[in-house]
């Protein structure tokens, strides 16, 4: 009888490159804007990343609404007549969103390689802090140097066996987390990490190894519950910030945000004026980059008038705010950069509002994945530094999409070399992600002896 084989041994060069890619994102060249070393690599091994054989699909809807978005840029920054530098830096910024989509699409294409790939993440945000830290790291290192990477890699640590056996260990690992995160002042990951916390405890209730095709009824159910559980989450920061328990800064900060339409405006108070530059030029956009000093001005004088203590803040370039994946898209491009981020909405929403009927062992890391994904594409602007995360929850929203058509919970045998049976091969991945949608994947058998 042959002695087990280590699991080192077993590692393909796709599951090192999953690891090694996002490990060295921190690492950029100044040119034009900030080059990222780890786009162009990406870039130059889509050919023989193609050729993976375990490798999802590239969906059609998004090479058709990416391109659309891009054209649309193209079409505004020469009808506005954008500065050459700013839509160089536009048009790359789109163009390396879509190379590095299908990159990280086959690199975390197995549950396997997306854990490889948000350790990988959460080791280049570390490593960026030592070696090229950002602007903000220095005063706030836990925010802008260490929470998401931290988040990322409970998150891959708890996507396997063992917090599929202690499910409720793993929910109050991300309850705590989102604890630690509010008390450190990092009120979005905060969020996040509740809400991850609150979804895995119905779905550790729920949650069934065989489930039928998901039903109207209990998509609706999903749907309600995330609803219920972000309002409870806003009410409880709101009590928690309010009568001083999240110490006297959280307090201040939460009285100076406190307005006429919410603390969740007054800490994203961008929407103010991006929506205004939104109705002023609905179909077309502003343009990469888009200065215009009178939204600036709109914005200060919009909180005055809502009660708010803050100002608009200093703005030597007179960018339109935009504080968001969604309204800079739309303010920069127009309408088809709305579409776009809109439609990775209903993805992202669709794969919460069933995943909770499954039990998914990638489920911790799907769902904190999701999460952020949608909170940055409401409230976090999309910069050079943004797109690999993007890129990378878009990736786990169509990977978790794939896992629950298939009944499959983890990687099947294959994958411990990296490829698949050809009957395992998914056969094409179109844009229907609703309910009653064909199978993209023949159910894969029950591992002998494994969880369901």
């Amino acid at each position: 009888m042959r002695p087990a084989r280590s699991p080192l041994v077993r590692l393909s060069a796709l599951d090192l490159w999953a690891f090694v890619v996002p490990a060295i994102s921190f690492i950029t060249v100044a040119t034009v804007g900030q080059l990222i070393i780890a786009e162009l690599l990406m870039a130059a091994m889509l050919p023989w990343l193609w050729g993976a054989r375990d490798r999802l699909p590239l969906p059609r809807w998004f090479v058709v609404l990416g391109v659309g978005w891009l054209l649309s840029q193209i079409a505004t920054d020469l009808v506005v007549g954008s500065a050459l530098e700013d839509l160089e830096r536009g048009w790359a910024a789109i163009i390396f969103t879509l190379t590095d989509f299908a990159a990280v699409l086959i690199l975390a294409s197995t549950p396997r390689r997306a854990r490889l790939f948000a350790l990988g993440l959460a080791a280049g945000g570390m490593l960026g802090y030592v070696f090229n830290p950002a602007g903000y790291a220095a005063g706030d290192p836990w925010k802008f140097a260490f929470a998401v990477p931290c988040g990322l890699a409970l998150a891959a640590v708890l996507s396997g066996p063992v917090g599929a056996r202690f499910r409720w260990s793993t929910v109050g690992a991300f309850v705590a987390f989102g604890a630690l995160n509010l008390l450190f002042g990092f009120r979005s990951l905060g969020g996040v990490s509740l809400l991850t916390g609150g979804y895995l405890s119905l779905s550790a209730i729920a949650g069934r190894p065989n489930v039928a095709p998901t039903s109207t009824l209990r998509a609706a159910a999903g749907l309600v519950f995330l609803a219920v559980a972000v309002v409870g989450v806003l009410q409880v920061y709101d009590v928690a910030a309010s009568q001083g328990l999240l110490g006297a800064s959280a307090q201040a900060k939460y009285l100076q945000q406190s307005g006429a339409l919410g603390v969740l405006v007054g800490g994203r108070s961008e929407v103010l004026a991006s929506s205004q530059a939104i109705i002023d030029s609905p179909i077309l956009g502003h343009g990469s980059w888009a200065k215009d000093f009178r939204y600036v001005d709109l914005l200060d004088s919009e909180l005055g008038d809502l009660g708010y203590q803050i100002g608009a803040g200093p703005s030597d370039l007179g960018l339109i705010p935009a504080h968001s994946y969604l309204m800079q898209s739309w303010v920069w491009a127009g309408f088809m950069g709305a579409v776009f981020w809109l439609v990775v909405i209903g993805i992202a929403v669709w794969l919460l509002a069933i995943l909770y009927s499954f039990r998914v062992e990638l489920g911790p890391l799907l769902v904190f994945s999701t999460m952020l994904l949608l909170w940055n594409i409401a409230f976090s602007p999309y910069g050079s530094g943004a797109r690999l995360l993007a890129a990378y929850g878009i990736a786990m929203c169509l990977l978790g999409l794939r896992l629950v058509r298939s009944d499959q919970a983890d990687d099947p045998p294959g994958h411990l070399s990296g490829r698949v049976s050809a009957n395992q091969r998914p056969r094409s991945w179109g844009p229907a992600v609703g309910a009653g949608a064909a199978r993209t994947l023949p159910s894969a058998p029950e591992r002998a002896g494994g969880k369901p």
